[in-house]
């Protein structure tokens, strides 16, 4: 469908402009308004991109299990939706999405209260 590759091209366009926010370059020595410029682009990677790329794979796995459209691999049930390629590319990418997140060092810091 058009709309899944319009949606992924839009959430490609969205990481290569927040990796390349900060390339190299040490946040410290970045004014405070670049770095705020930074987090507010972070922020809205992951809760629209991420956040609706989650909320999409919920809702298509829990309809794809409720009505047992699921493929059989083995013993694991995998849900039909998965089976073309831009469910798969976009559950790979939502994947990436949280792995970063997972590493972001603004999440590390919010565990210190000296931030």
């Amino acid at each position: 469908s058009t709309s899944g590759s319009s949606a992924s091209a839009r959430l490609l366009a969205s990481e290569a402009s927040g990796s390349a926010s900060d390339a190299g370059v040490q946040s410290s020595d970045l004014p405070l308004e670049i770095r705020v410029a930074i987090f507010i682009c972070r922020c809205f990677v992951y809760v629209c991109s991420m956040g609706q790329w989650m909320f999409y794979h919920v809702k298509y796995s829990l309809k794809d299990f409720r009505s047992n459209s699921v493929i059989r691999y083995g013993r694991c049930k995998i849900p039909e939706y998965l089976c073309q390629w831009q469910g798969m590319s976009s559950l790979l990418l939502t994947f990436f999405l949280l792995s970063m997140f997972c590493m972001e060092p603004i999440v590390h810091c919010l565990a210190n209260d000296g931030g």
